[in-house]
């Protein structure tokens, strides 16, 4: 990753909003994590880990979990809430792990799998995956076919007409399993929806990465149009879907 990567990536300015984002769907997580079989006690590692959207999810299974997280802003709203503080965060990013070799069971991704260099994020997770050890990378998408949702869109793009959401919607089958050291990939989601203030949604706004490097100067206009979507709302229901991956390490 360049430095005008990692620059496009540097949430510091976006972590007080950040955590005004949807959680993820905590049944699926669970659910996963008990089919994949990862006791509790055993040990994972979450590349990314932001504000703790997925860490807090990650512990409450029993994980010993580290949680990898190199920018200092986004993890000291982390290490505001108690119960992350069971985790052991580190801060690195996910291409240089400061870890031995297979000494973690899984290696998951919460919304930060996009924005590291594929390859040598899946070389770093594949060193220190145990054999038959699992990555894990999940996103939340908002539903697009949802009529508030849609309209939202559509404003994005009448002001953006190119607006790209990058990697966050694309599979990332064919980059796991092209990889070599991985097999037998699974895809699971579940649509849920989120009861949220209308105007911490509009806060949750100002996080999005994506949409403020593509924006630039337009973003305040963009958000001034989503706004007026919902003038007259105190209160919303918006459906996303958490959708996941998951693949095992091949054998040494």
């Amino acid at each position: 990753m360049t430095a005008a990567d990692a620059l496009d990536w540097d949430y510091t300015r976006l972590a007080s909003t950040y955590d005004l984002r949807a959680d993820y769907h905590a049944g699926l997580v669970e659910q996963t994590l008990q089919r994949l079989g990862l006791p509790p006690g055993a040990w994972a590692l979450e590349v990314g880990a932001g504000t703790g959207k997925l860490t807090g999810l990650l512990c409450g299974h029993g994980l010993q979990v580290l949680a990898s997280e190199p920018n200092t802003s986004m993890r000291t709203v982390a290490l505001a809430k108690p119960a992350l503080r069971r985790a052991q965060w580190l801060a690195c990013r996910g291409e240089a792990l400061p870890l031995a070799a297979g000494a973690v069971r899984l290696v998951a991704y919460g919304s930060s799998f996009n924005v590291l260099p594929a390859q040598q994020a899946l070389d770093e997770c594949a060193r220190v995956l145990a054999p038959g050890g699992y990555w894990l990378a999940l996103w939340n998408h908002r539903d697009l076919d949802d009529p508030l949702q849609r309209e939202v869109e559509a404003l994005i793009r009448h002001h953006l007409p190119g607006y790209d959401y990058g990697q966050r919607r694309v599979s990332p089958q064919d980059s796991v399993m092209g990889h070599g050291a991985f097999s037998h990939i699974d895809a699971a989601e579940q649509r849920f929806v989120v009861e949220v203030d209308a105007d911490d949604w509009m806060m949750a706004w100002k996080s999005h990465a994506t949409l403020q490097r593509q924006a630039g100067s337009r973003l305040p206009h963009i958000l001034q149009d989503i706004r007026s979507l919902v003038a007259t709302s105190s209160a919303l229901r918006i459906p996303y879907f958490t959708r996941l991956w998951t693949a095992q390490r091949k054998p040494r």
